[in-house]
């Protein structure tokens, strides 16, 4: 293996019996398009993406058995997630290690959000084949033991949206979220607040009576963004 793919096998703690597998994991369609013979990631993306949420499920099942079923679906999405993924991929350099076609490349592929997601999926299924469900458990723990141990209980946040962005921001992405307002409409005594909020690559809009209520609109739409798998 190259000194790329040495540092992804390592971030995910896993060494690959078979460097294929973790290769092939790394090749985007469009290199193996430029390359007859070469195997893209997508089987091993449909694999990955099987194996994550089933881990994911039995983690926060485990973690919180007496939550309801929606609950549950939130914390295992705040991981799972297309934007928690694509963070994580760019927290451990994974873009540096995908094989892109040259076009693809040009254009910035190594960092599209796509692009990460879809190899950190891929990468899954390859330490699943190659090692069992019990290294591709030991790699979820691994890389995402900060945002594992710090899920926001849904329950206790579900009247405050505020709270729960912040404490899911802090887990995923290590930032505080950032409100701005963007306009004020209406008569002086019943006014209309549109309010944004961003964490990272991530902005919602809500609006309300107050600059309070904007955010709390803005915050809640945010969250269900950002659970979105």
């Amino acid at each position: 293996m190259s000194s790329e793919t040495d540092a992804v096998a390592a971030a995910f703690g896993h060494a690959f019996a078979d460097p294929a597998l973790l290769e092939t994991a790394l090749t985007h369609p469009s290199f193996a398009r430029e390359n007859p013979g070469a195997a893209d990631n997508q089987r091993l993306e449909f694999l990955g993406d099987a194996v994550l949420g089933f881990l994911l499920a039995d983690l926060v099942f485990r973690g919180g058995a007496d939550k309801p079923e929606g609950e549950l679906t939130r914390r295992r999405a705040s991981v799972a997630s297309g934007a928690a993924l694509s963070a994580k991929a760019r927290a451990i350099g994974l873009g540096t290690s995908l094989r892109l076609g040259r076009g693809e490349a040009k254009t910035g592929g190594a960092d599209r959000a796509s692009n990460l997601e879809d190899a950190m999926e891929a990468v899954f299924g390859a330490v699943y084949l190659d090692g069992g469900l019990g290294a591709a458990r030991a790699a979820l723990e691994r890389l995402f033991a900060s945002e594992l141990s710090a899920l926001p209980s849904v329950g206790e946040w579900s009247d405050n949206p505020r709270g729960e962005l912040q404490a899911l921001a802090q887990a995923r992405f290590g930032a505080q979220p950032e409100y701005g307002t963007v306009s004020a409409s209406g008569p002086a005594h019943a006014p209309t607040f549109e309010a944004t909020v961003r964490v990272g690559d991530e902005a919602a809009t809500g609006r309300g009576p107050s600059k309070h209520a904007a955010q709390a609109a803005a915050a809640a739409a945010l969250l269900a963004r950002l659970a979105s798998p």
